[in-house]
């Protein structure tokens, strides 16, 4: 299927940019008449009215204050959620490849926050990465019982990792870049033009075709305040440069889903009040001029998604749910920007820190499954 994006690079009004256009709308109806789908459907159901998923050829940003879980968010959205729907449903046509450059954490780190999550959602059992690690009051270790349930799950995770490869000692846009052109072109084919400088005719390349359309490759760089400086840049202009040139060339010219976990500015943390006194909540919340190191990254983007705890104001109520009884288990995800869709939208997420667990709140209104939850988190 030809990418819209880069064949518009380089057409006039005379070179038939309608037709491509539509072409393309005829390609993608024909595909969801065949039962095949054009995104990767996000998981929770008010956020999707307006973000319907993860499609080729986009950048994402996924941003919050220090400790809040936007690393847990990145992983869980794009990650967990991908691989869990390319095999719950083998009949789609989509092939997946994941890279998670981790600047934080090592791949084993990783890996273990994922081992976490699986435990919970199979066997409904909270085992923290702390736990996993045996590090805890003097005595503890973690049981025989949870190792051998890891075990009986290597066939699980030996698949996963066809699919995702984690990266944790490459630091620097250009080595990250430099990763994803080779296993780009190694998949891929430019077709070629011909240009004149200064006299001479030269051959370059023109649209870049990749052998599987229906590959969805995604980067993960996590996070963005942790690249090293390139040589003669400061912080501010390496980010710059990783975002308006590296990030966008992946998305425009190789169609891939770049998606980087960029902190909020240390000035969000901080309360605010009225003339008469009142916190106003509204400015602890993620937004786009709060993203530190570099602001200039949301302009980049298609899509920036922010994540905030109110419970770490002690903000006792939020969008009418009692964050005094969910405390630390409540998240709001907000779109703070959608190029092609809606933004300012919210969606109140129930959160499981210790095992990388979202999931969406029962609405306000059905008020026995909302005090469901409340019960659960009070007996944990």
């Amino acid at each position: 299927m030809p990418y819209l994006k880069m064949n518009l690079k380089r057409m006039s009004s005379g070179d038939g940019i309608f037709d491509a256009a539509l072409s393309q709308i005829k390609q993608r109806q024909e595909r969801a008449a065949l039962g095949h789908v054009n995104c990767i459907p996000f998981p929770f159901e008010r956020t999707s009215r307006f973000f319907p998923g993860i499609e080729r050829g986009t950048y994402d940003i996924c941003t919050a204050n220090s400790g809040v879980g936007k690393s847990k968010l990145a992983r869980f959205l794009y990650v967990i959620v991908p691989y869990t729907f390319i095999k719950e449903n083998p009949e789609t046509d989509i092939r997946l490849k994941i890279f998670y450059f981790s600047l934080e954490e090592s791949k084993e780190k990783f890996m273990m926050s994922i081992i976490s999550y699986w435990l919970f959602v199979k066997h409904n059992m909270r085992v923290s990465i702390k736990e996993l690690r045996s590090v805890g009051k003097v005595g503890y270790y973690l049981p025989d019982s949870v190792i051998s349930k890891i075990e009986e799950a290597k066939d699980y995770f030996a698949d996963l990792e066809k699919y995702v490869t984690i990266i944790d000692d490459i630091h620097n846009p250009t080595g990250i870049f430099k990763t994803m052109k080779t296993y780009n072109e190694q998949r891929g084919s430019w077709t070629k033009r011909k240009i004149t400088i200064d006299g001479i005719e030269k051959e370059v390349n023109d649209t870049y075709t990749p052998n599987d359309p229906n590959e969805y490759v995604i980067c993960i760089t996590d996070h963005i305040g942790l690249l090293r400086t390139e040589r003669g840049l400061t912080k501010h202009e390496t980010i710059s440069k990783f975002s308006s040139q590296h990030c966008i060339e992946l998305r425009n010219k190789y169609a891939n889903i770049v998606v980087n976990v960029q902190q909020q500015s240390s000035d969000k943390e901080k309360k605010q009040y009225t003339f008469k006194g009142q916190s106003i909540d509204e400015k602890l919340e993620p937004s786009l001029d709060g993203l530190a190191n570099n602001k200039e990254t949301q302009r980049d983007a298609d899509n920036v998604f922010g994540l905030f705890a109110p419970d770490r104001y002690q903000i006792e109520e939020c969008d009418n749910y009692r964050v005094d009884v969910l405390q630390d288990h409540f998240r709001v995800l907000l779109i703070l920007k959608s190029r092609d869709g809606e933004s300012n939208v919210r969606t109140p997420l129930f959160f499981d820190g210790a095992c990388s667990y979202f999931k969406e709140m029962p609405r306000v209104e059905d008020s026995n499954e909302v005090e469901k939850v409340y019960q659960y988190v009070q007996n944990l």
